[in-house]
């Protein structure tokens, strides 16, 4: 398997979300992070044509089973957030449609209505990619994937050999049997390690494709 490193820059050029942080009477996007999960399966979708299944419970090790790559976290800096938004949550589709999902709902105990905080278009990030260049794949030296709930984010990446340092997502590493150590957690599923040059970075990721 071709397991290049790849740095990359990205740019959001359209609003998105995810609900990363609590906010009230709704949720809020941490606005520097784009999680790595997100860019490998948005990827897969742009270039392999394999959109994810909904679960009833994730799996994420199987998931990244099939996809070619591995990436870091996308890190940005000073991204801004826009004014919350009151909008319509489809739960079926962001909460499963598992038989306690169903089951609370009917009963009304979850609302569909939040207030939510997008990223606002412009907002630029840097992280590496391990795997077949997907720009030789596309023949084109810009990628456009789509991130965030709904997919409605538009995130550009283009190659970025002036990346110096990079952060691994250690709630992935666990699921490869990779222990890592965080400088901070965020979520549960984002817990970034302290910055690593990109060359330790990729021979840490190439373990995860094995």
């Amino acid at each position: 398997m071709d397991r290049q490193a790849i740095p990359l820059h990205a740019e959001l050029l359209t609003p998105c979300y995810y609900h990363g942080l609590y906010a009230m009477d709704g949720s809020a996007s941490d606005p520097d992070v784009i999680t790595d999960t997100a860019l490998l399966f948005a990827l897969r979708a742009s270039l392999l044509g394999a959109p994810a299944t909904l679960k009833d419970r994730p799996d994420y090790r199987a998931d990244l089973a099939g996809i070619p790559w591995r990436a870091s976290l996308l890190m940005g800096h000073g991204n801004a957030l826009l004014p919350p938004l009151r909008r319509s949550v489809d739960m079926e589709r962001e909460g499963g449609r598992s038989v306690t999902v169903q089951s609370n709902m009917n009963k009304g105990h979850y609302k569909n209505i939040f207030f939510t905080h997008s990223i606002a278009a412009g907002a630029t990030y840097r992280g590496l990619l391990v795997g077949p260049d997907p720009f030789a794949w596309a023949d084109s030296a810009s990628l456009i994937v789509r991130v965030g709930v709904g997919r409605a984010g538009m995130l550009r990446l283009t190659r970025d050999d002036k990346t110096t340092e990079v952060r691994l997502n250690a709630a992935t590493g666990l699921l490869f049997e990779r222990t890592l150590s965080e400088q901070e957690r965020r979520l549960d599923t984002i817990r970034p390690t302290t910055p690593m040059p990109p060359a330790a970075a990729a021979e840490e990721l190439r373990r995860w494709l094995s």
